[in-house]
């Protein structure tokens, strides 16, 4: 499968976007949910002491999004991250708890370091994947269909993580001021959370705008 940036990405977005992905096989996606829940739990109790509507918006690794956001004109919609919409739930005190691990460990993850997470189960995905600026949005899609929306946010259900879901392709996109160190402090936590809680196998890639492309076999 091979996954590729168009340079339009770049241009539309910011020219220092990286995507990170992390490929994992090998998932036992509900042994472990309980405990996942908890840590989503917790830090959801956290984000509700730290934040309030207002903060959400203004929070230093949220502004640089509606920086971008911005450059889609007025066709672009409030939730322009998984990260926000995450954040707004967890602010009116939703239920975010999930029957599968790797679901609940993002949402920590989005919550704890307030960066967009997305996920798909490979296994449903039908041929390469390709992130394209198109309809005044940033969307990714596979030979079939499109599977996010990652400014306005909304996503394929029918590529979504569920309980039996035996691999993974996770993506998390940063924008300055979030540095290499950081980046990489938060994917190797994920890696980490992903082999102890589910006891996955993974691999990792950086995109950007010099390297667009990937093929994980």
């Amino acid at each position: 499968m091979k996954i590729t940036l168009k340079q339009e990405v770049f241009k539309k977005v910011h020219p220092k976007l990286k995507v990170h992905f992390i490929y994992a096989i090998g998932v036992d996606n509900k042994s472990q949910a309980k405990k996942a829940n908890h840590l989503l739990a917790e830090v959801q109790k956290v984000v509700q002491l730290s934040f309030n509507k207002d903060t959400a918006k203004s929070h230093l690794l949220i502004s640089p999004w509606n920086v971008a956001k911005q450059e889609f004109g007025k066709k672009a919609k409030h939730y322009h991250t998984s990260v926000e919409l995450l954040l707004q739930k967890a602010l009116r005190k939703q239920k975010l708890e999930t029957k599968d691990t790797v679901t609940a460990l993002l949402r920590y993850l989005a919550l704890k370091h307030i960066v967009p997470i997305g996920a798909d189960d490979p296994t449903k995905i039908k041929g390469d994947i390709t992130f394209e600026v198109k309809k005044e949005d940033l969307q990714y899609r596979d030979a079939k269909k499109v599977l996010g929306r990652k400014l306005d946010y909304w996503k394929n259900a029918k590529t979504m993580l569920n309980k039996d879901s035996w691999c993974a392709l996770i993506h998390f996109e940063f924008l300055p001021p979030v540095n290499p160190a950081k980046q990489k402090e938060i994917v190797d936590e994920t890696v980490g959370l992903l082999q102890t809680f589910c006891g996955a196998e993974t691999k990792v890639a950086v995109l950007d705008q010099k390297r667009n492309s990937v093929t994980f076999d």
